[in-house]
């Protein structure tokens, strides 16, 4: 049985050393046959000139240059559309792998679950390898760490899909994340689409990606505030079916955001982004890809089933 074709996709943005951390963790890997597809948001910094000398090099890389700062959603989706692999590898362009079998790893564990859309690998503080960061799932990191588990979602950092998976889960021609979440809950929707068109999510210890963007993911600083409280609406208008989940995923969350948005000094960008919200509902509402009440019920459930997981 020959080996999947495996494709990698990186975006990037004047983060130069980072990039070049993560290519050469991707060249270390035994597999043999990947594409990398590197998209560059718009670098001022010495990104653009290594880019085109990588790509002259080396027949595997394929270089994007956007020209703007498209958000990791929508410049992927640019990548995802020249993807010729059978998994879809997303890695973000502070991250890196750390064995040269990882690749190998991630098919077995595909191979292992025929049912997996997207498997979610584990990711580490690069900073601090012993600080696990699976701040993605419900379940207790401490408790976790090396249990295969059915995930509700993933971290976007460090997940492989199903290309067969994507093509039926995408929300319109080509718009594999959803371009307008920039990059705030670019993986939730995914999950929730995923399950819908009966795929799954899993959780697989068997890669630990080293992330330097760990440490700081969750600082909420009043852009990520904004997008985070702008993606309440999108992500209501995008996928809850009225009132199943709504509870839960838009008041709940939306009187967290603004505990949070009081404890952080950052309440103007958080109503600044709810205001947003409100046309990108029925903006998002047009695409007419709700998830049924059925999907709501089984998403929940494994929500609460991660925290249970031991």
């Amino acid at each position: 049985m020959s080996a999947p074709r495996i494709s990698i996709a990186i975006i990037t943005r004047n983060r130069a050393i980072y990039l070049k951390e993560c290519v050469d963790s991707i060249f270390l890997q035994d597999y043999p046959d990947l594409e990398i597809l590197i998209g560059d948001n718009g670098s001022t910094d010495e990104t653009i000139e290594y880019l085109r000398q990588l790509s002259a090099s080396d027949e595997r890389v394929t270089a994007v240059f956007n020209g703007r700062n498209l958000g990791s959603c929508e410049g992927r989706n640019v990548l995802l559309q020249k993807a010729t692999g059978d998994l879809w590898f997303i890695i973000d362009d502070d991250a890196t792998f750390q064995h040269a079998d990882d690749l190998r790893k991630v098919v077995s564990s595909f191979n292992k679950y025929p049912n997996a859309g997207a498997i979610g690998f584990t990711v580490v503080n690069a900073n601090d390898p012993a600080t696990l960061n699976l701040w993605m799932y419900q379940a207790n990191p401490e408790i976790a760490r090396w249990v295969e588990f059915q995930s509700a979602q993933f971290a976007s950092c460090a997940v492989c899909f199903r290309r067969t998976a994507m093509e039926d889960a995408k929300f319109a021609p080509g718009e594999y994340f959803v371009n307008s979440f920039f990059y705030s809950w670019d993986e939730f929707p995914i999950a929730w689409r995923l399950l819908e068109t009966g795929w799954q999510c899993w959780y697989s210890p068997a890669v630990a990606i080293r992330h330097y963007g760990s440490s700081t993911i969750d600082v909420p600083t009043a852009h990520r505030v904004h997008l985070d409280a702008k993606s309440v609406g999108q992500f209501a208008g995008l996928i809850l079916p009225f009132p199943h989940g709504w509870w839960k995923y838009v008041v709940r969350l939306s009187l967290w955001m603004l505990k949070r948005a009081a404890r952080t000094h950052t309440m103007k960008a958080c109503l600044r982004g709810f205001l947003e919200g409100i046309p990108a509902f029925f903006s998002e509402r047009r695409k007419m890809i709700k998830v049924r009440p059925e999907t709501v019920k089984a998403f929940i459930q494994l929500v609460e089933a991660e925290k249970r997981v031991a």
